[in-house]
């Protein structure tokens, strides 16, 4: 069977051959293409590698970014078909209300429905089909301060009244970390309905780039590199760093990724210092670039329910040293160092560590490559397939 889509916005023809046993998988978020995140990434992955295994995908989502409104409200990209519905109204960063999906998923031929995210409206999915569903729920369980006070009351609300009700409709739900999986078990999950299905990282990405290409750019010669690359908001503690980064006067620290509406706070904090960088965004070329250059990679995020950075790091050898927020302990093990968050002398005396130590640098950079060839989308995916398939 052949199923041709074109796309009259980009004037793309797509012709994707489907297998006698393709499935036609439905992704529903809020956001997807061209928006990015670690979700957004997640989502990319997996239907680009249905696609190229021969089954057809088709993501329902809203039709806002972050900052707006996208007006293409139907396009195929990369044989990836997105329908994005109206959106009526918006109730947090990622919390969208766009109803016109449940009419499209109640008439969708779909074999299977996966839903990426917690605590959203398209959770109750179930009204409106009897088709296999799964729920990747990339463990929105943020610690307390990180949300205003009555958006933490509500959800505790939810959680309490619907969460174990809803979740248990759903036939498999998915962590994106071990350290998840207990947390779901709260809510009164059964064993045999929670798996593993990690983040992970291109395995294009596990080839070294070339390590003075990035420090040429911003003018760092041999001295020791430090770097925070992550979306600069308020969540990623990128603060922390900056202000420890006095106490290490010869080493560099660069801060670089999309400003988050906390880069002119963290400006003004490194006014001061002289080893303070901010590289600005970068492509994704830019940023593995960034990490080949890069000697410790540190990620001080109050919470990431995994850090595909850390995989990012990994893939160059740097040496990583996290906070033991969410996910980020598991995702290092052994192959780095943890801190405790908001703890600024641990996290100075972590830093001295590695900063002195570079055998130990070398050490978890080893194991740090070793430990990335595990978790590239190629492998992951074939692995999701096989649970789409017996859904």
């Amino acid at each position: 069977m052949v199923l041709g889509y074109f796309n009259k916005g980009l004037g793309n023809l797509y012709i994707i051959q489907l297998e006698a046993d393709s499935m036609k998988i439905c992704l529903i978020s809020s956001f997807f293409h061209p928006v990015q995140g670690g979700a957004e990434n997640h989502m990319y992955y997996i239907a680009k590698s249905m696609v190229d295994k021969g089954h057809e995908v088709e993501v329902f989502v809203s039709d806002r970014t972050r900052e707006g409104i996208i007006p293409l409200k139907e396009e195929v990209f990369e044989g990836i078909k997105i329908k994005r519905f109206k959106t009526w109204f918006k109730f947090s960063f990622s919390g969208m209300f766009f109803p016109g999906m449940y009419k499209a998923i109640k008439y969708s031929n779909a074999d299977v429905f996966h839903v990426h995210g917690y605590r959203h409206p398209f959770n109750f999915i179930h009204r409106f089909t009897r088709k296999p569903t799964v729920m990747t729920l990339h463990w929105p369980n943020y610690p307390t301060g990180l949300r205003r006070r009555w958006v933490e009351v509500l959800i505790k609300l939810f959680d309490n009244v619907i969460g174990k009700r809803l979740l248990n409709k759903f036939d498999k739900l998915w962590a994106v970390s071990g350290a998840e999986i207990p947390w779901i078990k709260n809510f009164g999950v059964k064993d045999e309905k929670i798996e593993l299905t990690p983040n992970g990282i291109p395995k294009t990405y596990l080839k070294r780039r070339k390590w003075s290409k990035f420090r040429k750019k911003l003018g760092i010669k041999n001295e020791l590199m430090v770097l925070c690359l992550s979306r600069i908001h308020k969540t990623k503690g990128f603060d922390q760093v900056i202000r420890v980064a006095k106490c290490f006067p010869k080493v560099k620290f660069v801060i670089a990724g999309i400003d988050g509406g906390f880069k002119s706070y963290l400006e003004k904090l490194s006014n001061s210092l002289d080893n303070v960088i901010f590289a600005g965004a970068l492509s994704e070329e830019e940023k593995l670039e960034a990490y080949a250059a890069t000697d410790i990679f540190v990620h001080p995020s109050h919470y990431e329910a995994f850090g595909i950075v850390v995989l990012e790091a990994f893939s160059q050898g740097c040496s990583v040293l996290t906070s033991n927020r969410g996910g980020l302990p598991w995702v290092v093990g052994d192959c780095g160092l943890i801190f405790k968050d908001l703890d600024l002398l641990d996290l100075k005396e972590k830093l001295e560590t590695l900063i002195k130590d570079k055998k130990l640098r070398n050490k978890l950079s080893k194991k740090g490559l070793k430990k990335v060839k595990n978790f590239t989308w190629e492998k992951i995916t074939d692995d999701i397939e096989k649970k789409y398939k017996i859904l």
